[in-house]
């Protein structure tokens, strides 16, 4: 009789050790995601911040001023780029190349006789909308769950996992 007693002491000692166990990786699993997104969740706030200055210097006709924007969108992207969204990562760079090629507008524009130059503006006008894209992919890829909502469910989740014990 006491051989199985001690059986079963040992066997919860067990069960009881694997569920902690397992309580402690999926806290801290948990815990990194939570950082990720965290990290994520930045990298895209920043990339709008950067987006917003993409469009102001459109309209500039001042060299330094649209090297300056375009370095800081390289060095953004050299900090930032593995934590954001695929699409986003893509339309960054597309939006980067706009700023290369075609800023100051003035300056490339005066660069070709008028019935091409008109051309070459209608190409710009498409090109340019690469920037307003990659405003909307920004938005559209961190469009957060309502924050009441993902709490309610985590508690819920926590407490079953709790009275598993």
């Amino acid at each position: 009789m006491e051989i199985i007693a001690g059986i079963f002491t040992i066997l919860g000692i067990i069960i009881g050790w694997f569920f902690t166990f397992m309580k402690f990786k999926l806290e801290r699993k948990d815990k990194f995601r939570m950082a990720a997104i965290e990290k994520r969740l930045e990298a895209h706030q920043k990339a709008y911040a950067q987006c917003t200055k993409f469009i102001e210097v459109i309209d500039s006709r001042d060299e330094t001023e649209v090297h300056k924007v375009f370095k800081e969108g390289q060095e953004f992207m050299s900090n930032y780029a593995i934590y954001l969204e695929r699409e986003t990562r893509k339309k960054f760079i597309e939006a980067l190349g706009v700023i290369n090629a075609y800023l100051p507008k003035f300056k490339y524009f005066s660069e070709f006789p008028y019935p091409e130059r008109e051309e070459k503006f209608d190409k710009f006008i498409k090109e340019v909308e690469k920037i307003f894209d990659l405003a909307r992919v920004i938005l559209q890829e961190v469009e957060l769950e309502p924050l009441v909502e993902s709490t309610r469910i985590k508690q819920k989740i926590k407490d079953e996992f709790e009275n598993i014990n």
